[in-house]
């Protein structure tokens, strides 16, 4: 069961959901059977695939047109263990995919939604007669629900393209085999930015210093063709290793004559509480600055030149 503040989607859920049951009722006659067919997706995934051809979703937002969640219910009334899950999809979100089917990010957004998808397991041999493999889950669907406590994964997997090491099947599951080296054409600022705007709610000013720094410090790598800073940079793991190759590398850029890489007070604002003490989230905010690194390098056609700069998750260090 579905419902939303939006009755239009009420209705599309209502009558989505009543044509596949129709259609599931009519196999199982024919087949002779008193049991329907299984969902051919997962529940999260089957509210998002039935959410988003929803016309509601697919039409330009109107400036009077409220906002919108929705929340579904799955009950089960089976004697030996009858449940009830929850599922719960904020407005943010909600408005988040509604723009990310305009035309301007529907293709690239498409495309790292496609590559969501989970895999035919390579081990197993299918016989002969058996159907062709289907894909049940969409992982980025998925992780939508976990929003926003699961942002920073959800961030450095889908958007900087990032492998999820301990991904929970690897022959299914595609995040195992996600490479920011072999898919720079997916990283996107712009998507990024309307994410840390409508759904973690950043500070217009922090998202625009991030970017800046992004670009800058991607001026830097391509000017001086600084692949170990790059690889430094996206590699680290302790904070003060991070902070002192951002000084090193100021200090060298600075008695060449140019101005510095990163100014005290932007610096301060993305990566720390106070002098000295990073914030909690400085991996986050690393990841957003080379967000924005790995997009400019991509268009720079510096990554095409160099593409084994970007390291491959196992090459992550806690000293380099």
């Amino acid at each position: 069961m579905v419902h939303s503040d939006n009755p239009e989607l009420m209705l599309h859920f209502a009558r989505e959901f009543l044509k596949e049951n129709r259609q599931a009722i009519q196999l199982a006659q024919a087949a002779g059977s008193n049991k329907l067919k299984e969902a051919d997706f997962s529940y999260r995934t089957l509210l998002i695939h039935t959410l988003l051809p929803a016309e509601i979703m697919q039409r330009e937002a109107k400036e009077d047109e409220r906002p919108f969640s929705i929340t579904a219910y799955r009950l089960s009334n089976s004697g030996q263990d009858p449940s009830l899950e929850i599922y719960h999809l904020p407005m943010e979100i909600l408005g988040f995919l509604r723009l990310m089917e305009r035309a301007d990010f529907r293709h690239q957004w498409h495309a790292i939604v496609n590559r969501a998808w989970e895999v035919e397991p390579k081990k197993k041999k299918r016989k002969k007669d058996a159907e062709p493999f289907k894909p049940r889950k969409n992982w980025l669907y998925e992780d939508l629900f976990d929003l926003p406590d699961n942002a920073a994964q959800f961030i450095r997997t889908y958007f900087l393209r990032v492998a999820l090491r301990y991904a929970k099947n690897r022959d299914t599951d595609p995040r195992d085999a996600y490479s920011t080296q072999k898919e720079a054409e997916l990283v996107s600022w712009e998507i990024t930015a309307h994410f840390l705007r409508r759904i973690l709610h950043m500070d217009p000013e922090k998202i625009e210093q991030i970017r800046q720094m992004g670009d800058t410090l991607a001026e830097y790598v391509n000017g001086q063709n600084d692949r170990r800073f790059f690889r430094d940079f996206f590699t680290v793991q302790r904070y003060d290793y991070f902070r002192d190759i951002l000084m090193k590398a100021n200090m060298a850029h600075t008695k060449r004559g140019n101005p510095p890489l990163i100014r005290f007070e932007p610096y301060i604002t993305v990566f720390e509480d106070g002098e000295n003490l990073a914030r909690s989230d400085w991996k986050l905010a690393r990841d957003l600055v080379l967000i924005r690194m790995v997009e400019r390098l991509y268009e720079l056609e510096w990554l095409g030149r160099h593409a084994d700069a970007i390291p491959e998750p196992n090459e992550e260090t806690e000293s380099d």
